[in-house]
C-alpha cells in the first residue's frame, strides 16, 4: 500500500497511511535514500509489527537543505516585527520557482501603510495573504489554499511560524494540541516532520528554509527568475547583460529600475545576490 514518509530520527523512519507506523528501507532502499515528504510503497513486515519500504514512487521535486520532497507550496511568513528580511524571502522565491514548488506570502499582522509596499512590490509575483494569528482575520482564506497539498513554512526566527500553525489548526505538531511546542518559544523546530491534519491537508515542519544558501544555478541565470525583468531585457544593448551595471543607456532593466518601474529595493537585492553567488563561483 501507498504512504508518505513524515519521520526520520537516528536512522529509524516513520510513514503515515492511516496511522504513523514505523517503515524499514530494505534490500535497494537504503536509508541515506529516504527523503520526509516521500511517498512510498510499503508491505507489512512478517516478523514484527514494523512495514518494509518496497519502493519509492516518483518525487515531484527533492530539495538539498532541508532534505526534502514533494512540496507543493512554501508558505513565507513576514510580520511588522522582527523587521522582514526581503533579502531571504527573494531568495526563497527563486528556490521556489527552481523547485517547481508554488510561493506564497503571508505577512501577519502589519498596518496598511507596510501592507501597500509590501503588493507593490510582490503583487505580481506571487499570492499575498494578510492574515492576524492573534484575531484569527485570514486564515481561513490560508486553509483552504493548503487543502490537498503538502505546504512547508519558511521565515525567519521569532516571525510566528508555529503561532500561526497553531491559530490554523489548534493542534500540536508534536502530540495534537500546538500549544505545548508554542511555548517553548524561539527555535523550536529541530528536526524536519511532516504531518497529517486533516482534509487532506500536509505541513511540512522544518527549521531549514531560515538558513537557505541559493547554489542551484549559475548567476548568470539568476535574472531569469525575476519576471519584472523580461519586458526590458530587450532593451539592452548587450546579450549577455546580467543588469548589474549603473549605466541605463546599456541596460534596460536598470533604465526601468530608474525610471521607478522596477522596485529600486528589489533590484539591489538582485545584484547582492549575483554578485555573491559570482563570487562563491570563483572560489571554486
Amino acid at each position: 500500500m501507498e504512504a508518505r514518509i513524515v519521520k526520520g530520527m537516528g536512522g529509524t523512519y516513520y510513514a503515515y497511511t492511516d496511522q504513523i507506523v514505523e517503515v524499514i528501507p530494505t534490500g535497494k532502499i537504503r536509508k541515506s535514500k529516504l527523503l520526509i515528504g516521500d511517498r512510498v510503497e510499503i508491505q507489512k513486515d512478517a516478523y514484527s509489527s514494523k512495514y518494509i519500504v518496497c519502493n519509492i514512487l516518483p518525487r515531484k521535486n527533492e530539495l538539498v537543505r532541508p532534505k526534502v520532497a514533494n512540496i507543493d507550496q512554501l508558505m513565507i511568513v513576514i510580520a511588522a516585527l522582527p523587521q522582514p528580511d526581503f533579502y531571504l524571502v527573494d531568495k526563497l522565491i527563486i528556490t521556489c520557482q527552481i523547485s517547481h514548488i508554488d510561493p506564497i506570502l503571508i505577512v501577519n499582522k502589519t498596518d496598511l501603510a507596510i501592507q501597500q509596499e509590501i503588493a507593490k512590490v510582490y503583487g505580481k509575483i506571487l499570492p499575498i495573504y494578510y492574515v492576524s494569528a492573534k484575531d484569527g482575520s485570514g486564515l481561513e482564506k490560508v486553509k483552504e489554499c493548503m487543502k490537498h497539498k503538502v505546504t512547508a513554512f519558511a521565515g525567519q526566527s521569532a516571525v510566528g511560524k508555529s503561532t500561526l500553525i497553531s491559530a490554523l489548526f489548534q493542534m500540536s505538531l508534536d502530540t495534537g494540541s500546538l500549544s505545548k511546542k508554542v511555548e517553548r518559544g524561539k527555535h523550536t523546530t529541530r528536526h524536519t516532520e511532516l504531518f497529517h491534519v486533516g482534509e487532506d491537508i500536509w505541513v511540512m515542519d522544518t527549521p531549514g528554509f531560515s538558513l537557505y544558501e541559493l547554489n542551484q544555478i549559475p548567476s548568470q541565470e539568476l535574472q531569469n527568475y525575476y519576471p519584472e525583468f523580461a519586458s526590458y531585457k530587450q532593451s539592452c544593448k548587450f546579450s549577455n547583460c546580467v543588469h548589474t551595471t549603473q549605466n541605463a543607456n546599456v541596460c534596460g532593466v536598470v533604465q526601468a529600475v530608474q525610471e521607478g518601474k522596477i522596485d529600486m529595493g528589489r533590484y539591489q537585492r538582485y545584484v547582492t545576490m549575483f554578485h555573491a553567488m559570482q563570487q562563491k563561483e570563483q572560489q571554486f
